[in-house]
């Protein structure tokens, strides 16, 4: 062994390293800790798992399948085949129109000069600081009174688009102003001067939007689709208020449907199921995050945010 590697290991691994590194790990198990306890009580029956007092980490006396089976290929309990389609169908439309209104937006208001262009994106910024939850009547009322759909004549009567598929359709997509605003600072921090150039050899505006300027914004993009992917993965909100059909459930909205089965009489919730559902959801996510997380750091960097 060289002098040079052995004074670089002795660098390392100094008191402070190590306590570092204990630290770490300790927080490590910690954060990793409700993982493993979903695993572990998907091993569960339903019955033992309500006779059982849960240790720390909890080991059935008669493992089964049953939950994980289900959680592939579904059950009379839950439909998860449909239910992991209706939640994929969402994400990937929602993750769409979000890059492409991101993208456009954020392309208007750092490259197009036009009146009230600064107050505009200023209350569009605004709403950002209203709260999710005080929009929930408000736009149960907008679906419920939506003209011409559900019963409905312009204003009054029927159901709207209340527990249809338009729901997600209409009420999903929508300007997303965190990535507006990403993309608007990236792009004012490249040269005008690129826009006159292509303009000069003869492109046209489509082709600066799409050939020059958005392989320019490819980290923001994949932020804003990381992001916006995860968030409609994970949302309940939407189908548990907006629809009541089985058939429109996505995987977080069977979860809390699933866990409502108490409140019948003589109902029994199959706990070990929710959380074996709950790990359906959560793998996903933890996989997306892993694998690209690189680009979420590339994201924020690129517009000069600083966290």
């Amino acid at each position: 062994m060289s002098e040079q590697l052995r004074l670089k290991i002795k660098k390392q691994f100094t008191p402070v390293h190590l306590f570092s590194h204990i630290v770490l790990l300790g927080v490590g198990l910690v954060l990793l800790y409700p993982l493993v306890f979903m695993v572990m009580a998907g091993f569960y029956s339903k019955t033992e798992f309500l006779k059982t007092v849960l240790d720390v980490f909890p080991i059935p006396k008669s493992p089964t399948l049953a939950n994980y089976k289900s959680l592939i290929y579904g059950s009379m309990d839950a439909k998860v085949t449909l239910y992991l389609l209706n939640s994929t169908i969402r994400t990937v439309y929602n993750t769409f129109w979000a890059l492409t209104t991101s993208f456009l937006a954020g392309y208007v208001f750092a490259r197009l000069n036009f009146k009230w262009k600064e107050a505009i994106f200023l209350i569009m910024l605004a709403t950002q600081m209203i709260p999710t939850t005080l929009a929930i009547i408000p736009t149960y009322l907008e679906f419920a009174r939506f003209p011409f759909a559900g019963g409905n004549d312009v204003f009054t009567g029927g159901t709207g688009i209340l527990n249809t598929w338009w729901v997600y359709l209409i009420g999903g997509p929508s300007i997303n102003i965190m990535g507006t605003f990403l993309v608007k600072q990236s792009l004012e921090k490249v040269p005008i001067e690129l826009d006159e150039a292509a303009r000069m050899d003869g492109a046209g505006t489509f082709r600066l939007i799409f050939q020059i300027l958005f392989p320019l914004q490819l980290p923001i993009m994949a932020f804003i689709a990381i992001t916006t992917a995860l968030g409609t993965w994970n949302d309940f909100i939407t189908p548990f208020f907006y629809t009541s059909s089985d058939k429109l459930l996505t995987l977080p909205g069977a979860i809390v449907k699933l866990s409502s089965v108490g409140n019948s009489a003589g109902a029994v919730v199959n706990y070990p199921l929710i959380i074996t559902l709950g790990l359906g959801i959560t793998l996903p996510a933890l996989l997306i995050f892993f694998f690209f997380q690189k680009y979420i750091v590339q994201g924020l960097a690129s517009t000069g945010i600083k966290g």
